[in-house]
């Protein structure tokens, strides 16, 4: 999980750079949210609960 609360352009940019299927990051309001790889290469973006 990253440290500091991050934007989805900045999470995305750490994912790729990391090389990472699974990322998981507080966006600025606090909230966590998930990045996921697809199989295709996209990453999709799944919010916790």
């Amino acid at each position: 999980m990253a440290l500091r609360p991050m934007t989805l352009e900045e999470a995305i940019k750490e994912a790729h750079f990391r090389d990472r299927d699974v990322f998981v990051f507080r966006d600025p309001k606090g909230k966590v949210m998930v990045l996921h790889r697809t199989r295709e290469g996209k990453m999709e973006l799944i919010e916790a609960p």
